[in-house]
């Protein structure tokens, strides 16, 4: 299926039933998943799917849809079903126009041959491995999960203003879990790999990242009640970030008076020491893409300039409401056009994670969490539940900790009481992250 002719098809079909704009983006996705478990290697499973989002206008009137796609005919059926929903749509007063102007951003890495016609054997392989190896590192530890995704994908975007532009992209995750087993306890971490290209995957260090925390993670004993130096790892630092200071800066968020950075433009949020950049044409890593879900060319942009809020993040409608231009972050869903972060990547300190451990006098080195992600944007309240931790005194590993609660604002958390950024750094997901150590976090122990 060639969806730009698609693209030009369903945007003719628009024009001739009488809407005022239109706008077809298509996705195009050939995947494989490859998993094994316990039992050995247990399922492979390919496919190709082809999706389509349209959204339109008739005056104010605006109706956005998606529908699978399985022959070029089917964009006619539902540009007519999209404009019966968008004739009976309320008008939307702050609707202004679908972007006039598209374009793109040329990036390096994120297309990968390997990946866009795999030899399956070599993905096969990495799964074996990662059923067979943390075993062999320690004979406490066994593999209940390992598994790989990869997927080649074209998209195109194209509106009545503009023609259509294609764009491809690859996409690599590798997965493992891991257990560890000692004095009939049972522990485990989760370690995963994510980007468009197979460059900088390290297979070993995967896996041994991941048998090293669950190890240490034995014998993991509660802690009193208290506050306590933190040391965030660059995993729960991108989540924290991910979970609180995303959404409040999305510039829906701050419109609807659900952020709580809303009249904090150029102002001191958080600590001096952090710098937080929003790249959507950074090389190799997830979120990166030629333009974004409407057209408009990514670009890098500081969030964050040694802890002063400079922007917020704009798609084409909140861009139109504000009186700005969008920043090419816009994300779309089934039934929604949003702004929102591609790559977060915030710059390192000066400080070796080994010297910062060491000047802990009390506090808790913390490798995994669950539950920040129900903490409240809104308010900057944090909540986290610790899974994999290890708790230091004066410099010296004591004993593994878990299921001790973290809480506190973010915006303290992330100003007033940060002392020191590590100079090493990781690429978790779509975020690029050093370790942070905090000085004074409530902890919820015993």
């Amino acid at each position: 299926m060639d969806i730009a002719r698609v693209i030009e098809r369903g945007l003719r079909k628009a024009e001739l039933l009488g809407v005022s704009e239109a706008e077809v983006f298509i996705v195009k996705e050939i995947s494989t998943s490859i998993l094994g478990t316990v039992k050995g290697l247990e399922n492979i499973e390919c496919g190709e799917i082809v999706t389509s989002s349209i959204r339109l206008a008739i005056g104010k009137r605006v109706a956005i849809q998606s529908s699978v796609l399985s022959k070029e005919e089917d964009i006619d059926k539902i540009v007519e079903y999209t404009i019966k929903i968008a004739k009976v749509a309320s008008e939307d007063n702050n609707w202004v126009s679908l972007p006039k102007t598209l374009g793109k951003t040329p990036i390096c890495d994120i297309v990968d041959g390997r990946i866009k016609e795999p030899n399956l054997d070599m993905f096969i392989d990495f799964v074996k491995k990662g059923l067979e190896e943390p075993k062999e590192i320690d004979r406490r530890v066994y593999t209940s999960m390992a598994g790989t995704s990869l997927s080649y994908t074209v998209k195109a975007i194209g509106n009545t203003s503009h023609s259509p532009m294609v764009s491809e992209k690859t996409m690599f995750s590798y997965r493992v879990m891991v257990k560890a087993i000692g004095d009939g306890e049972e522990t485990g971490y989760y370690n995963y790999y994510i980007a468009p290209t197979l460059n900088e995957f390290r297979l070993d260090k995967v896996i041994e990242d991941a048998v090293k925390i669950s190890i240490a993670s034995l014998k993991a004993r509660s802690i009193e009640t208290g506050n306590y130096q933190i040391l965030f790892t660059p995993r729960v630092f991108a989540s924290l970030l991910t979970s609180l200071i995303v959404p409040a800066v999305r510039a829906d968020m701050v419109i609807k008076n659900r952020s709580p950075l809303k009249n904090k433009l150029y102002s001191n949020v958080l600590s001096e020491s952090l710098t937080i950049i929003d790249d959507g044409a950074a090389p190799n890593m997830p979120s990166s893409s030629e333009f974004d879900d409407e057209g408009i060319a990514t670009t890098r942009k500081i969030v964050f300039d040694r802890g002063v809020l400079v922007t917020y993040l704009y798609d084409t409608y909140t861009a139109n409401i504000e009186g700005k231009t969008s920043t090419g972050n816009a994300r779309r869903t089934s039934y929604m056009v949003y702004p929102d972060a591609t790559n977060i990547i915030v710059l390192p300190g000066t400080e070796s994670i080994d010297s910062i451990a060491k000047d802990i006098r009390r506090g808790v080195v913390v490798y995994g969490t669950i539950g920040e992600w129900l903490s409240n944007p809104v308010s900057g309240y944090l909540n986290a539940t610790v899974t994999n931790g290890v708790y230091i005194e004066n410099g010296e590993e004591k004993h593994a900790v878990k299921s001790i609660v973290v809480s506190g604002n973010i915006y303290e958390v992330l100003s007033k009481e940060l002392t020191t950024i590590s100079k090493e750094y990781e690429c978790i997901g779509s975020a690029m992250v050093p370790s942070i150590l905090v000085e004074k976090v409530s902890v919820a122990g015993k």
